[in-house]
């Protein structure tokens, strides 16, 4: 599994990261839920955005180059806000626990992002926001 990011709407009030998950094997894989996301590697796993639709809870199947997408949502009110260039991410078993976290540098033309609250989206096969 590749996990790759980029920034987008950078400078933005709503600013996101596009989260991709891309099955680089040989074998199907899935993924559940959403991911578990710690910004700049520290504190706290995000939660899951209230905005986001049901269904998390189904597994998705990527075959050998498929892929699936998540977002983080990033809200930034422009004062005593965190910065980072990169995050923890992990996957998600059946039972909701998560498992080992990697850490994802961004790609894009602004790679650092600022927040003050932040949420995820559950996995889906499609981009979300039109990306």
């Amino acid at each position: 599994m590749l996990l790759t990011a980029v920034h987008r709407f950078a400078g933005q009030q709503g600013d996101h990261l596009l989260v991709t998950a891309s099955n680089k094997g040989s074998t199907p894989c899935w993924v559940t839920s959403y991911p578990a996301v710690k910004l700049d590697g520290a504190g706290a796993v995000l939660p899951h955005s209230k905005k986001d639709n049901p269904g998390g809870n189904k597994r998705l199947t990527l075959q050998p180059g498929g892929k699936v997408y998540s977002a983080v949502n990033l809200f930034d009110y422009g004062s005593k806000h965190h910065t980072a260039q990169s995050f923890a991410l992990a996957l998600r078993g059946t039972n909701g626990q998560s498992g080992p976290s990697y850490s994802v540098a961004l790609q894009g033309a602004k790679p650092q992002f600022s927040w003050n609250e932040a949420d995820v989206l559950n996995w889906s096969a499609k981009k979300p926001y039109n990306f």
